[in-house]
């Protein structure tokens, strides 16, 4: 049994160094997922089972001594689903970790393409525009009211009383 455990290990920690990201990375990461849930249903009965030997434990009367026998009993299966998920999760973080990889150079690729390069130009001169058309508007404002300011103080000076 130690012996399938080291040799899943080592093939999960040698394959990624064979593979790029594609199809076979995202089934794998979805079997991932599957046996994930998997043994999250092992430790869901697990909890259930000490959780049920703990409720029968105090109608004995050794209460203690049954609880450390029934939390020992939960460690054990604990830990053999700890032992099958620490690879497991290491292979994980290894295929999301080339997927994101292989995802941020087709990001980068296609922003250094000729037709985005070209199409950010053209935003680039619309902004430079839209910034000019509104500090000339904004300029047109502050004469407006500058001139209405003036003429207010004409008209006041005009006035008879």
């Amino acid at each position: 049994m130690n012996d399938i455990k080291i040799w899943l290990l080592g093939a999960l920690l040698v394959a990624p160094l064979l593979a790029a990201a594609g199809p076979a990375e995202l089934e794998e990461l979805a079997d991932i997922d599957a046996r994930q849930d998997q043994l999250n249903l092992k430790k869901d009965w697990a909890r259930y089972r000490l959780e049920k030997k703990q409720h029968e434990c105090y109608d004995k009367f050794f209460t203690s001594s049954c609880l450390e026998n029934a939390r020992l009993d939960y460690r054990k299966e604990i830990k053999e689903i700890r032992e099958q998920e620490i690879p497991m999760h290491d292979r994980q973080r290894l295929l999301k970790s080339i997927i994101k990889d292989e995802s941020d150079k087709e990001r980068i690729a296609q922003r250094e393409s000729a037709e985005k390069a070209a199409k950010r130009q053209e935003n680039l001169k619309a902004y430079e525009t839209k910034q000019a058309e509104e500090a000339k508007r904004e300029a047109d404002i502050a004469k407006k009211k500058e001139d209405a300011d003036k003429r207010s103080k004409e008209n006041k000076k005009a006035t008879p009383f």
